[in-house]
């Protein structure tokens, strides 16, 4: 064992092992995130941060075996997430075009290699592994720069991204054949068709266990499991153990990763695997890349025989990838642009050389040689590619503007043999319009090379919504599928007309350069509804684009869409008002308190309006799932009592139906007095839908007239519970006001159970308390210690006790209420414990619009409307604040 693992001792060095593997990772990590700033492959720079922390520069880390195999469950990680994204069914479609050009660019770089090696005097064994690397290609680095420039649509993108499908199964067997002859130590014919024959042997058997058993046993499992970690960590065991399956059969154990992840990726669980899979590789692939600089000599690029062949070696690369677009010959695309395409080694080549290492061929010199002509070829590929579709862009520009041809008879698009096919050359201006329709008839067809040629040409023109094409989207999500998404992700059509959704979708991949996993376009919510509504008109199309929103709102703020497309009258108002309702009525679901409050009741009623309205929000709060069973019958009790509040004869015959403008007119007709009428009339909404008619004029006959500063009136009424009492207090607002109300009930020993505030814009304040206490309060005693009180500075908050005993929490949630933020104080119970969260606010400034207080035991539960002082939530600041004063 290497002498990095001992200590002095003898035993294991744990504590160098763990501290080996924390700089590498948190170097690999800050590496990754610097290149990928610049817009560089972030391989290369853990390659190079590899070299920098190794032995050849700052020598922060030896190499060591630990290191070694830990980098070896990396790379078997790697070719299993290979597999797992590669569909070997797309093996049989990528056409003769990306199959021609596999074929040539695996041959003519390999061929070369392999000569050029004898010529220069390597082994024959070395030559064959430098062959080998330069036949490999990294599809990753290619994707990316397709992805950017809007030309993954292109013929030419799809291609490289097929023949690269291929590149990657044909460089899998050469390796594996390449790696048996060295190990066998000679090189015949029955030697080579032994090899091969075993490879070939493996990959059928363990490809037929992948096909036939493992999605069936996955499915077996899946349907029993009861731990959610079982299924990855079963695919984990799988891909070890067809590694290890594939190293007894002296072939390389990276085949066998391969094979599993080509099996897992059948597996209905596929997309779990995958995620589960990219966490561990965010872990253990970055050791292989960095190991790969620890053990490389840096002095050897200083060598000039290292130079000198990896220059001939690197010319060989690029010239035999050029040359494989040969392959693409008759079809009309830019054959250098596919041969650029095909350049870069990457990871591919790199795998190629650390194998070479392991099994003896490649020397000091030779790795160098090889990890040059991979850095090389993996840098000039991304500029290279941006200057030839920017050349292409101009030069196809120009042409198709000369050549665009009036609407032939029956429109743009036909359906012909299963394929969409394009007839003439339309205007630019109809990118989205028949990218949207093509989308459509792509659910069962495929576009033609034509229309992807044209929507390619076309991809930099600047996209608008009009009223049709809104509707052509409502169409897709009534209408499309995963294929429809993907042909406008493709396409550069969600990018650039619905970028809210592109941001999502990058999201959800979290790695950039992954080609297309489905779940990151998948749409349960708009699934749902589509099974249980129906396709409404695009006039009743709120409930769908609500969906629409939701559905990608948890990776990325959404809603902005709404205000790109055009919709008919209402609708999308309709649409905000179904979002941020559906949100509410999540949260009034999880608690215990709307079901039975008439106040919360009535403010829901008003924000949603209709009865249409409400029940598209109960539809829409079920479609999103997240729903625990008990929830399910809550919301609907929620919901039938906001109908009911909604269908009441007495709401119909209202002012415009609201609400809350029909319980200010009873209000109004329940008083004659000019000053109460005035003081219900300018009342704030939020305070009418908090109180019955009868209840508004008391508190606006105590309010008239206006009490001056720092006066107060207090009446005291009985409520229909032993015990309990309603105070309402009137005087002038001003700062710490509730603190100081909440002060003088403590001091005379009255249990405050909730609270409603009321502000008018003259500054007048009615404040309703209902307490717990044996007596009648003393409604003269009250008032007189107010205004006493009053007259004071505002004390500072007590400082809450905040431990493992009090338990005391304070939460914000912005989702509970249709105006105002809600803050939660929730834990053990403490004395003047509303006082100080009530003064916490004051000196935060922010305002308290309604307060619950419930005590249970030895605990309290306290929940306050708040604002700031404009009328708007509060954010996270200002939580943080208020925490601050009281802990």
């Amino acid at each position: 064992m290497n002498i990095a693992l001992l200590a002095t001792n003898g035993a294991i060095d744990f504590g160098s092992i763990f501290t080996d593997l924390a700089i590498i990772l948190i170097v690999a990590k800050i590496a990754a995130e610097f290149f990928e700033r610049i817009r560089v492959p972030a391989v290369l720079g853990e390659i190079i941060a590899g070299i920098v922390i190794g032995p050849s520069m700052l020598g922060l880390i030896n190499p060591s075996d630990a290191m070694r195999i830990l980098a070896e469950v990396g790379v078997i990680i790697l070719l299993a997430e290979v597999g797992l994204e590669m569909d070997m069914t797309e093996l049989r479609k990528v056409g003769r075009a990306s199959m021609l050009v596999a074929i040539i660019g695996v041959v003519v770089p390999m061929s070369s290699g392999v000569l050029a090696g004898t010529v220069l005097g390597e082994s024959l064994n070395a030559s064959l592994f430098l062959g080998a690397a330069l036949a490999a290609t990294s599809v990753g680095i290619t994707a990316r720069v397709f992805g950017d420039l809007r030309a993954l649509s292109s013929t030419e993108a799809r291609i490289v991204l097929g023949a690269a499908v291929a590149d990657d199964v044909l460089g899998l067997i050469i390796l594996t054949v390449v790696t048996r002859i060295v190990q066998q130590g000679s090189v015949d014919l029955a030697g080579v068709a032994s090899t091969i024959g075993i490879a070939v042997g493996f990959i059928a058997v363990a490809g037929a266990v992948g096909i036939l058993v493992i999605p069936r046993l996955f499915t077996f499992i899946g349907e029993r499991a009861v731990s959610p970690a079982t299924i990855g960590v079963l695919a984990a065991g799988l891909t070890f153990g067809f590694s290890a399956a594939a190293s007894g059969a002296q072939l390389a154990p990276i085949i066998g990763a391969f094979i599993a992840g080509t099996a897992l990726s059948r597996t209905p669980q596929h997309d779990r695997i995958s995620r589960d899979f990219k966490s561990l590789g965010a872990i253990f692939i970055p050791v292989f890349f960095l190991q790969i600089g620890i053990d490389t000599d840096v002095t050897k690029f200083f060598s000039g025989h290292v130079l000198f062949v990896a220059a001939i070696l690197t010319l060989i690369a690029v010239i035999g990838k050029i040359v494989a677009a040969v392959g693409a010959r008759g079809t009309n695309t830019d054959k250098l642009l596919i041969g650029i395409g095909m350049i870069p080694r990457g990871e591919v080549g790199l795998i190629f050389a650390s194998i070479g290492v392991a099994v003896g061929v490649f020397n000091d010199d030779l790795y160098a040689v090889v990890l040059l002509v991979v850095l090389l070829t993996t840098v000039i590929t991304p500029p290279l590619l941006r200057w030839r579709i920017e050349h292409a862009e101009e030069t196809a520009s120009a042409m198709d503007t000369a050549l665009v041809t009036e609407e032939p008879t029956g429109g743009w698009l036909v359906v012909n043999n299963d394929e969409v096919q394009l007839r003439g050359n339309p205007p630019s201006s109809l990118v989205l319009s028949l990218g949207l329709q093509t989308s459509i008839l792509a659910t069962h067809a495929q576009p033609n090379d034509a229309l992807l040629y044209w929507m390619h040409a076309n991809r930099a023109f600047e996209l608008t919504w009009d009223l049709a094409t809104s509707q052509l989207l409502f169409d897709v999500l009534v209408r499309g599928n995963a294929r429809s998404w993907r042909f406008l992700e493709v396409t550069n059509i969600v990018e650039r007309a619905l970028p809210e959704i592109d941001k999502a979708i990058r999201a959800r991949r979290g790695d950039a350069s992954e080609l297309d996993p489905t779940h990151s376009m998948q749409m349960p919510t708009v699934e749902l509804l589509r099974d249980r509504v129906g396709r409404n008109t695009f006039s009743d199309s709120a409930i769908f684009f609500a969906a629409f929103v939701l559905d990608f709102s948890d990776d990325s703020p959404a809603i902005g869409i709404i205000n790109r497309l055009v919709f008919p009258e209402n609708v999308a108002q309709q649409v905000r008002a179904l979002v941020a309702a559906s949100a509410l009525l999540h949260t009034a679901a999880s608690s215990e308190t709307i079901e039975n409050n008439a106040r919360n009741m009535a403010q829901l009623a008003d924000f949603l309006g209709s009865p249409l309205m409400v029940e598209q929000c109960r539809m829409l709060t079920e479609a999103r799932g997240n729903l625990e069973d008990w929830q399910y019958p809550l919301l609907l009790d929620i919901t039938t009592g906001v109908q009911g509040l909604l269908a009441h004869p007495e709401l119909i015959e209202g002012i415009e139906g609201s609400v809350e403008s029909v319980r200010r007119s009873k209000a109004m007709s329940l008083t004659s007095d000019l000053h109460v009428l005035d003081r219900l009339q300018h009342a704030a909404a939020v305070y009418i839908l908090a109180h019955e008619p009868e209840t508004l004029v008391r508190h606006a006959s105590l309010v008239e007239p206006a009490p001056r500063s720092g006066k107060v009136r207090v009446s005291v009424e009985s409520t229909p519970h032993n015990g309990q009492w309603i105070i309402d207090i009137a005087t002038h607002d001003m700062r710490g006001l509730l603190a100081r109300i909440c002060a003088v009930l403590a001091e005379r020993g009255l249990e405050i159970v909730s609270a409603d505030l009321a502000t008018w814009p003259d500054e007048a304040v009615l404040d309703s308390f209902v307490v717990n206490s044996a007596q009648k309060p003393n409604a003269v005693q009250i008032a007189f210690e107010l205004e006493n009180r009053l007259k004071r500075r505002l004390d500072a908050p007590r400082r809450l006790i905040s431990n493992t005993h009090s338990r005391l929490t304070i939460s914000l949630d912005n989702d509970a209420h249709p105006w105002h933020s809600v803050i939660r104080v929730s834990g053990a119970d403490q004395p003047g414990l509303v006082q100080a969260v009530a003064t916490a606010f004051a000196m935060a400034k922010t305002n308290v619009h309604h307060a619950h207080i419930s005590t249970q035991g030895d605990d309290v539960s306290d929940r306050f409307e708040v604002s700031t002082r404009h009328g708007r939530k509060l954010g996270s600041q200002a939580l943080q604040r208020i925490t601050e004063l009281l802990s």
